[in-house]
C-alpha cells in the first residue's frame, strides 16, 4: 500500500490540502491543472466572472466528456466480443 502524502492543490479559487498516494499525486495535480485552464478557457470566451458558474460549467464539460468516453468505450468493448464470437465460430468450423 502506498503511502499518503501531502498534495497541495488550488481549484478556482479554492485552496485544497489533500492526502493522497504518491502514485495519484501526479493525477491530482493534472486534474487541478485542467480544471483550471477549462475555467479560463470560460472564464475568456463566454465572459464569465462567477467563480461558481465558472466551475459549474467546467464541471459540466467534464463530465459530458467522461460520459461520451464511457459510451465509446462500452460500443468498443461490445465491437470487441462481437468480434472474439466471430473467430471463435470461425475456428470451431475449422476444427471440427
Amino acid at each position: 500500500m502506498d503511502k499518503k502524502i501531502p498534495c497541495n492543490v488550488i481549484v478556482g479559487t479554492e485552496a485544497f490540502s489533500l492526502n493522497v498516494d504518491k502514485a495519484e499525486e501526479e493525477i491530482v495535480r493534472r486534474a487541478a491543472k485542467l480544471i483550471n485552464e477549462k475555467i479560463q478557457h470560460y472564464r475568456v470566451t463566454a465572459k464569465i466572472t462567477s467563480t461558481q458558474r465558472l466551475l459549474a460549467l467546467s464541471a459540466l464539460d467534464f463530465v459530458m466528456s467522461n460520459l461520451k468516453f464511457d459510451l465509446e468505450h462500452e460500443t468498443l468493448q461490445e465491437t470487441v466480443l462481437e468480434k472474439v464470437s466471430a473467430l471463435e465460430k470461425v475456428i470451431d468450423s475449422v476444427t471440427e
